[in-house]
Formats: structure tokens, C-alpha cells, sequence
């Protein structure tokens, strides 16, 4: 028969296995609670290590930003700068291709000028000799419309032509029937022709008559006028229809009065018409000027327009 177990003892053994089990889970939680904290360590570690790397890329991105902001400035000014240069090369270019055309344009009316006789504005009357030796570059007949019947064939500068047809047919537009009874005239015919009015009128013939090579009519650019109604009265002109149409219209076509009613050369001859080319017979008109009455040297400078 076993032997009884003594209380005590067995209360001290559960008392020892208690302590057994207490200390195995004080041991346990204690190694769970170091391994978390070891976790959160290499977690902390970790993180520190992670923002330290992001703090070195973004430092390092900073940089990066700061360098391509600088390269992006100094682009700037680099495009700025080839902008400027652009600029002024265009402007130059433009400066230059203004040369050419200038010079283009300044031998164009050199040439122009070289194929225009210097001759056409010169003053003749008793002021510019005009040798036998002179004729117009090119002649062309007058239509025989225009011719006074009765009056032999008569001839014109040909590069003024279209400005004399012009003038007429201005005219008949306005029913005014204008007529020519003389245009050129060579040197000998005017030798001729003053040696006839000297015959005739004596010294008076100066008055009214050009000796010959200072006769606008041997240029080929004038016209004396007169329509059928008055024909070759000529001192009755001044007091046609015809010669008030003339005096407000002949200079839009070029043409203008030679020797009005107070110039120092000849008598009044409101038949005597001469073509000096639209641009100097404007200009005249506009400043209710002569011919005659301005300087040769600015008469020359239409030269270049006569026949435009």
C-alpha cells in the first residue's frame, strides 16, 4: 500500500511548476518583446538609411535643378544673344539689299539719262544755241488728222508723240478741235523762214521770230496751234475757246506755254507750245510759273522723267 501524499509537498510542486510556466513565458514575451524592438530598430535603421539616400538624391536633384537652371539662363542669354546678331544681320542685309536697289535704280537712270537728249530742256530762246548740225533723235510723222488742211506733212519727237496724240484727243473729248500749222522745223527751214519774216518786217521779225539754232521747233518737241475757225490768224488765238482749254489742260499732258503775254524774248504767242514732259509742266502750273522764268539747273532735273 503507497504512501500518502504529503499536501505541502504537492502544493510546492504546483508551486514550482507555476514558477516554471511564468518563467518560461516571462522568458518568452520578454524574447518577443526584443525581437520586436530589434525589428523596429532594423525598421528605424531602415527609414533612416532610406531618408538619408533621399536626402542625398534630393540634394543631389537640387544641385542638378540649380545647374540646369543656370544652363537654362545662360541659353537664354545665348539665344538672346543670336537673336541680336540676327537682327542686326537682317538689318545690315536689309541696309545692303537697299544699296543695290539704289544702285541698281542709280544706273538704270544713269542709262535712262544716256538715252534721253540733254538737248529737250535746254533754253533756246536768244538764251541757248541750238547748231545746224541738231536733229531729234527719231522723227515720226503727225497723223494728218491733226494738220490744218491745207498745211504740208509736219513731224514730231517719236517719244513724245504719244503725249501730243494724247493732248488731242483730250481736246476733242472736250469738242475742242485743235490743229497743228507747224512742229519741226530743221535749222535751215528756220533760216529760211527768218530770212522770209526779215523781208518782210525788217528787224521787227525779231520780235516774233527765232533765228535759226535758237528755234524750240528744231528740238522736235514743239507745236504751233490753231484751230480750222481762226487757221492761220494767229493773233486771234488768244481769244479762242481753244487757248483757255489749253492753259488749263495742255500741262497734264506735258506741255506748256513758251512765251506768255510778259516774257523778255518774243511777243505774246499763245499759238507756241512745247513739250518739256507731265512732271516739270505740273510743277510749273502748280506754282503759276514760266519756264523761262526758273533756273536751268532745276530744269534739268526733270530730264530724267521727260517721257513718262
Amino acid at each position: 500500500m503507497s504512501k500518502p501524499v504529503n499536501t505541502m509537498t504537492y502544493l510546492l510542486a504546483i508551486v514550482a511548476l507555476v514558477g516554471i510556466g511564468t518563467s518560461l513565458y516571462l522568458g518568452f514575451y520578454a524574447f518577443a518583446e526584443r525581437a520586436e524592438i530589434q525589428t523596429l530598430q532594423q525598421d528605424r535603421d531602415r527609414l533612416l538609411n532610406e531618408s538619408a539616400t533621399q536626402a542625398v538624391a534630393l540634394k543631389e536633384a537640387s544641385s542638378t535643378i540649380h545647374s540646369l537652371q543656370n544652363e537654362l539662363t545662360n541659353l537664354h542669354d545665348e539665344l538672346e544673344d543670336l537673336a541680336d546678331d540676327y537682327r542686326d544681320e537682317k538689318n545690315r542685309n536689309e541696309d545692303f539689299e537697299d544699296q543695290i536697289r539704289e544702285l541698281a535704280g542709280t544706273v538704270v537712270d544713269l542709262d535712262k539719262l544716256a538715252k534721253t537728249d540733254e538737248e529737250l530742256l535746254q533754253k533756246y530762246s536768244k538764251v541757248y544755241f541750238l547748231n545746224e548740225n541738231y536733229i531729234p533723235e527719231r522723227l515720226t510723222q503727225i497723223d494728218s488728222e491733226y494738220i490744218l488742211e491745207g498745211k504740208k506733212d509736219q513731224y514730231f519727237h517719236a517719244r513724245a508723240m504719244r503725249h501730243l496724240e494724247n493732248l488731242f484727243d483730250a481736246a476733242a473729248d472736250d469738242n475742242i478741235d485743235l490743229k497743228i500749222v507747224s512742229a519741226y522745223r530743221s535749222f535751215e527751214t528756220q533760216s529760211e523762214l527768218k530770212g522770209q519774216y526779215t523781208q518782210v518786217y525788217g528787224s521787227g521779225a525779231n520780235t516774233f521770230s527765232a533765228d535759226q539754232g535758237y528755234s524750240e521747233h528744231q528740238l522736235g518737241t514743239a507745236v504751233d496751234l490753231t484751230t480750222p475757225l481762226i487757221g492761220g490768224a494767229y493773233e486771234t488765238f488768244a481769244t479762242d475757246v481753244a487757248y483757255e482749254w489749253l492753259r488749263a489742260n495742255a500741262h497734264k499732258y506735258g506741255f506748256i506755254l513758251s512765251y506768255p503775254s510778259d516774257n523778255t524774248y518774243y511777243v505774246f504767242e499763245p499759238w507756241h507750245w512745247r513739250f518739256v514732259g507731265v512732271d516739270l509742266a505740273s510743277d510749273l502750273n502748280r506754282v503759276d510759273a514760266h519756264f523761262y522764268d526758273w533756273e536751268q539747273r532745276k530744269i534739268d532735273e526733270y530730264l530724267l522723267t521727260i517721257f513718262d
